[in-house]
């Protein structure tokens, strides 16, 4: 696992979005799975990631609500390019007591949008109702301090 201190996630955050935005079939979102313990730094690598896309509002775990979609900006990206996502889907699957609780969240309209990131904590609680992940990062906050995390790409 890679040790990133928390004041070098923005150039991490960059680096994933640089490969999730590479050209694949753009007929499905795009899914990211994040898998850590409770305090591993999921939530803070999501808010690093829904910064660098130009979301301006605050962006908390929804824990209790399950998912939030975050409209994103229009035009070129930060790095001169067209953005590839046009809204970001943050799901924290912690809460549900069985996968069939994530057909609630109507997950057909936002994993059918090929301009849709999905971003999903806790992946595994979900089992066979998400499709394999494009990437997963697994998260570690073990033997690290306060201001860094492990994080790897598997």
């Amino acid at each position: 696992m890679t040790r990133v201190p928390l004041s070098e996630l923005p150039e991490f955050v960059r680096n994933v979005m640089a490969t999730l935005a590479m050209d694949r079939n753009n007929t499905k979102a795009v899914v990211l799975a994040l898998v850590g313990e409770l305090g591993a730094g999921k939530t803070t690598f999501v808010q690093a990631l829904a910064k660098q896309m130009g979301v301006t509002e605050a962006v908390q775990s929804p824990t209790y609500v399950l998912m939030k979609s975050y409209a994103l900006p229009t035009g070129l990206n930060p790095f001169g390019g067209k953005r590839r996502f046009k809204r970001l889907v943050h799901i924290d699957a912690y809460r549900l007591e069985s996968p069939k609780e994530f057909e609630a969240l109507r997950p057909e309209e936002f994993l059918e949008d090929p301009a849709a990131l999905v971003v999903v904590e806790w992946p595994e609680r979900l089992e066979d109702k998400l499709a394999a992940p494009d990437l997963t990062l697994k998260f570690s906050a073990d033997d690290t301090g306060a201001s860094e995390r492990y994080i790897d790409a598997v």
